[in-house]
């Protein structure tokens, strides 16, 4: 599917999406990934507001998330987490989930709307 905020997308257990985003100095390639139960549920416009507000502020949005995990891991936090997916939740809410060194089974999610804090996987998911 093309979409006219997110571009060009495949269903597979959610809309799917690559991209490259930079945090702590690194480059990784993501997952953009919008949730949907199934492809008939398509995006909604909250989803496209939300990746619209990552997208236009996508350098703040990722300071805040390398500030958050600085302040929840201290100073190894650019070693112990690896990006993953960027999720965008069906009411707009949306987080960045990352691989966690000390937790392989959990990892922790970014949450960057509606309100910024870092929660375990488990719990966001």
């Amino acid at each position: 599917m093309n979409n006219s905020i997110f571009g060009e997308l495949v269903f597979n257990t959610g809309w799917k999406a690559k991209t490259d985003i930079s945090l702590f100095g690194n480059t990784y390639a993501i997952t953009i990934k919008a949730k949907a139960y199934f492809e008939t549920d398509g995006i909604t416009a909250e989803q496209e507001r939300a990746f619209g507000d990552f997208s236009g502020n996508k350098v703040a949005r990722l300071q805040t998330a390398e500030n958050l995990l600085n302040e929840y891991a201290g100073n190894n936090a650019a070693e112990r987490f690896t990006p993953r997916t960027l999720l965008f939740q069906r009411d707009g809410g949306y987080a960045l989930l990352l691989d966690d060194k000390d937790d392989e089974d959990d990892g922790v999610a970014v949450c960057l709307a509606p309100k910024p804090e870092v929660v375990s996987q488990d719990v966001y998911l």
